[in-house]
């Protein structure tokens, strides 16, 4: 029995891109189980052969996507498993094609005359199904694709939402620095090395600045950081806010 993770646990673009390859792949094996079954009804001797080895790899890569395993996680959206399992069944048609190969491979291994109506027929059906498999097949190839945008929104947010914790963070730690700056002066030759470590704490900030733009990747997310930063320096701080830092530090 094969370990299924959570619908509900985070996949990343990395797994998603996988099961897209794994997806589109089986468009590939479904018309080349068809190919070599017809190759087959015209004498091709390894075409058979063929035809199994490309059920059994459509077989067991249709259960990953569905069901997973310990590392993929099987249809994980509601949205796949909606797919798979609701109103378009691609899992039950799926299961149906691959009945319908496994007839039409068992009829041509026998190949002895009794069973040529029941082989036509199950070819028959095998090139019926082929057409629209293909298109569902295509369906759920677009599904990964749109899982793809999906994850890859979420860690945009994800990115987001740290970018500007550290642009909060950043903020509180100029005021601290500013603040530090004016204890400094105020404590003179007394104040030096406690400036030092000031100057310090400032470089830091202006790389937590930096690492927030670089995150964001934009102006318009680190402007507000930007904007705070540069009300806080020397020679820009907020009358409101003079006040309290002069009653803080007299005395």
């Amino acid at each position: 029995m094969m370990n299924k993770r959570e619908l509900t646990d985070t996949v990343s673009g990395e797994i998603v891109g996988e099961l897209i390859n794994l997806a589109g792949r089986q468009r590939m094996l479904s018309q080349r189980i068809v190919l070599h079954v017809l190759l087959s009804v015209r004498g091709e001797a390894a075409a058979l052969a063929v035809a199994r080895t490309c059920l059994a790899t459509f077989a067991q890569a249709h259960a990953q996507l569905v069901d997973g395993d310990d590392r993929l996680p099987g249809a994980f959206s509601k949205e796949l498993h909606d797919l798979y399992f609701g109103s378009q069944r691609a899992d039950e048609r799926i299961r149906g094609f691959m009945r319908v190969a496994a007839d039409a491979i068992e009829a041509l291994e026998r190949n002895s005359e009794p069973v040529c109506v029941r082989r036509d027929a199950a070819i028959g059906r095998l090139t019926a199904e082929a057409s629209p498999l293909l298109e569902l097949l295509q369906a759920i190839t677009q599904a990964y694709q749109d899982e793809m945008q999906s994850v890859e929104e979420a860690a945009r947010r994800r990115q987001m939402a740290v970018a500007h914790e550290v642009a909060a963070i950043s903020m509180r730690a100029n005021i601290v620095a500013l603040n530090a700056r004016v204890a400094a002066a105020r404590a003179g030759q007394f104040g030096r090395e406690f400036a030092v470590i000031t100057a310090e704490l400032a470089h830091v900030i202006g790389e937590m600045d930096s690492l927030v733009q670089s995150v964001v990747g934009a102006r318009g997310g680190a402007d507000s950081t930007e904007r705070a930063a540069v009300a806080l320096r020397p020679g820009r701080i907020n009358r409101a806010a003079s006040p309290r830092m002069h009653s803080h530090y007299t005395g």
